[in-house]
């Protein structure tokens, strides 16, 4: 099966327009769709094997999603020989989503822990609805389920903090670069200490690699969701196809031509566009001042870690 075929294959929504499809094209000639899934593979693996020996760590824990990305992560982690432990983090979830993750967990031999949050959550929002917070039983807008997403967001990392801690280990991230761009994690909330799949492509990559790594097919074909009970899924979000959206973001950071796109192309990238320029605060964050006096503390304090 050649490289269009699985794109095609991997993707829930694949019919995008014939400008699109020229995109498509013409990224792949730049590499950006590209057939090096087993070279990339080994890279990481050859990187994340580095990164035990240098700092004599061996435990790393895993937020279980039942989605693809922390599936291929856990897997990348175990196979460059790290002790791996896989949480599923439930709060109020879809239970197909905490099976999946459960499903992952063995199909992959990692050890795994099953923490229901939901109580802790209902608790945490209960005493906001006492406070200034204000989360009221009926309020259903956007901002609302976004704060409380937050929530859920920030209370499983805290969770997987404190294993690490027990088990001397640190914290899998688990965003690929599509959802870096978008701006979909939550700060202080997705963002753990090793991010090996963050410069990985939604719509190529991951899913190529999951299957190289051996994923479920029932993980790799599942509707990618935030888990924070904020839309019925990512591309729901969007209004398109992780594919549009990637397509989009190369076009812009390539900056290709977009002679021929129709009003419904461009649409999408300005969308594109918009999530981008909105979101580029989480990439940058904390925004550190430099000292009014003395200057860049900051890189000369990175010159000494380099040295030590």
């Amino acid at each position: 099966m050649n490289v269009i075929d699985r794109i095609i294959k991997y993707n829930r929504n694949p019919s995008i327009s014939q400008f699109f499809n020229l995109k498509l094209l013409e990224l792949m000639s730049f590499g950006v769709y590209h057939n090096e899934i087993q070279k990339i593979r080994d890279g990481l693996i050859d990187e994340l094997r580095d990164y035990k020996l240098k700092n004599n760590i061996n435990n790393v824990v895993i937020g279980m999603s039942g989605g693809i990305d922390s599936a291929l992560t856990a897997s990348l982690f175990r196979d460059a020989g790290y002790t791996v432990t896989s949480v599923t983090l439930p709060i109020h979830q879809n239970p197909a989503e905490t099976e999946r993750g459960i499903e992952a967990s063995k199909a992959l031999g990692l050890n795994h822990e099953h923490i229901d949050l939901s109580d802790a959550y209902n608790n945490l929002v209960d005493f906001y609805r006492t406070t200034t917070f204000d989360f009221s039983k009926n309020d259903n807008n956007r901002s609302t389920l976004m704060r409380m997403g937050n929530i859920r967001a920030r209370l499983r990392m805290i969770t997987l903090y404190n294993l690490a801690s027990k088990l001397k280990g640190f914290v899998a991230s688990t965003d690929n670069f599509s959802e870096l761009a978008a701006g979909f994690w939550t700060l202080h909330g997705d963002v753990g200490d090793v991010a090996p799949i963050q410069s990985l492509t939604k719509s190529w990559e991951v899913p190529a690699m999951a299957e190289l790594q051996g994923v479920p097919s029932s993980i790799i074909e599942a509707v990618p969701t935030d888990g924070l009970g904020i839309a019925n899924g990512d591309e729901d979000q969007f209004g398109f196809s992780y594919l549009e959206f990637d397509i989009a973001l190369f076009l812009l950071i390539k900056n290709l031509s977009l002679d021929n796109a129709s009003d419904s192309d461009i649409e999408i990238i300005e969308n594109v566009k918009n999530r981008i320029r909105s979101t580029a605060f989480k990439r940058s964050n904390p925004y550190n001042l430099f000292h009014p006096v003395f200057g860049n503390r900051f890189s000369e304090l990175e010159n000494l870690d380099n040295v030590l």
